[in-house]
């Protein structure tokens, strides 16, 4: 398999791992390695506003698992990064070269470095599971980004917005269905009816995929009787329950002022 075939055959075969085996080990090359292909990644001005922090104490891995929803593979896998935000570096710049680090007002500096910090963790996942491994990404790292702060010892202007776990899989689940590309891919303008019809697409393949057999998203609130087509529980009922929930570890309702008080702006 050539180069470009090893790629695509990565990516359309990928799928989150969350079962690893902690008895393998991954060398401190290829950890290198897999950062250093992260860092060829596209970077607005070369800026590289982003950090990674490889997680090897096994007590810090137990209390992060256990602030990320207690996902306990956290804790099994090779290895474990906290991709971060790094305005910081900006800070340092700014300071030494006698000027004042005045677009960290303003929303667009924080987005660029999420934009930075995603875009590395996505080329680290590709690289790690070009060599073999599995990948997942942990969200739930921003369900206490004050208390994985302290576990990190973050300086202002940084934080954590996902973890990465990589390892030897014990069990790798096929890939999912993904939307049509009809509901993704347009010509010279949005198409509302387009996403409509391949969202209910979609819906039909998951729906009878068996995913969610034991796997429902609380149900809360609705503020309309559904109609009886919606009744089976698929994408559009999950999706739909997820982004509907009141749960504040879900919402993560105290991010922005967590953030606030971390030195981030959003002007």
């Amino acid at each position: 398999m050539n180069q470009i075939e090893n790629v695509f055959h990565c990516l359309e075969n990928r799928s989150s791992v969350r079962s690893y085996d902690n008895t393998k080990k991954i060398s401190i090359e290829e950890e290198h390695q897999i950062v250093k292909a992260a860092q060829r990644s596209s970077t607005s001005f070369n800026l590289q506003t982003y950090s990674f922090i490889s997680i090897k104490d096994p007590e810090k891995r137990k209390r992060i698992a256990e602030l990320c929803s207690r996902q306990s593979f956290i804790c099994d896998a090779s290895l474990f990064f906290a991709v971060c935000v790094d305005l910081n570096k900006m800070e340092i710049a700014t300071q030494e070269q006698g000027y004042q680090y005045y677009q960290a007002k303003f929303l667009e500096s924080f987005l660029m470095a999420c934009v930075d910090a995603t875009l590395a963790g996505q080329t680290a996942s590709i690289a790690a599971e070009s060599l073999g491994y599995g990948i997942c990404m942990i969200g739930g790292i921003r369900n206490h980004v004050d208390k994985i702060s302290e576990i990190l010892e973050l300086p202002p202007k940084v934080f954590a917005i996902f973890g990465l776990c990589v390892g030897v899989p014990r069990k790798k689940n096929p890939p999912k269905a993904r939307l049509p590309l009809s509901g993704v891919l347009f010509e010279n303008r949005y198409d509302g009816e387009a996403v409509k019809k391949a969202m209910h697409e979609y819906n039909d393949v998951m729906a009878k995929s068996g995913i969610y057999e034991n796997r429902h998203f609380p149900k809360e609130h609705t503020i309309k009787e559904k109609q009886a087509s919606s009744k089976e529980y698929g994408w559009l009922e999950h999706c739909a329950r997820r982004v509907a929930t009141q749960n504040p570890e879900k919402s993560r309702t105290e991010l922005s002022r967590i953030l606030l008080e971390r030195g981030f702006c959003f002007e």
